[in-house]
C-alpha cells in the first residue's frame, strides 16, 4: 500500500465521518441554544410530534437511499475488478452489503410501520363533521 492509498484510506474511513459527527453535532448545539433562550425569555416552544405517516415515509425514502448506495458500491468495486482483474477489489464490493441490509430493514421497519398505521385507522373511527 502506498502513500496515497493510505492518505485516501484514512480520509474516508476518519475524516468523513469526524467531520459528519462535528456538523451534527454543531447543529444539535445550536438547536438547543436556541431552545434554551426561548426558554428564558418565556416562548413556550413544543416539542415537534412528528407525523406517524411522515415518519412512516422517511424510513422508506432512507430504506431506498441505503439500497441504491449498497448495489452502487457492489457495482463499483465489481467493475473495478472485472477493470482490473484483482481479486481483492473484488472482495471489496462485500462492503456493500451492509448499506444495502441496512436499507433492507429500514424497508422492513416501513412495512412494519404501514401495518400498525393501517390498523390504527380500521381501529378508531372518524370523528364526525361539526354541523
Amino acid at each position: 500500500m502506498d502513500l496515497t492509498e493510505l492518505v485516501a484510506t484514512l480520509g474516508i474511513c476518519v475524516v468523513v465521518p469526524l467531520a459528519v459527527l462535528t456538523v451534527v453535532y454543531l447543529s444539535r448545539r445550536l438547536q438547543s441554544q436556541e431552545r434554551i433562550k426561548a426558554m428564558e425569555q418565556g416562548v413556550n416552544i413544543p416539542f415537534e410530534v412528528a407525523d406517524p405517516r411522515e415518519r412512516a415515509a422517511r424510513t422508506r425514502r432512507w430504506g431506498v437511499v441505503w439500497i441504491a448506495v449498497g448495489l452502487g458500491m457492489i457495482l463499483s468495486f465489481a467493475a473495478g475488478a472485472l477493470i482490473e482483474q484483482d481479486r481483492d477489489t473484488l472482495m471489496g464490493s462485500a462492503l456493500g452489503i451492509i448499506p444495502l441490509l441496512i436499507g433492507g430493514g429500514l424497508l422492513i421497519d416501513y412495512r412494519y410501520r404501514s401495518k400498525e398505521l393501517a390498523a390504527e385507522e380500521q381501529v378508531t373511527p372518524p370523528e364526525p363533521a361539526a354541523r
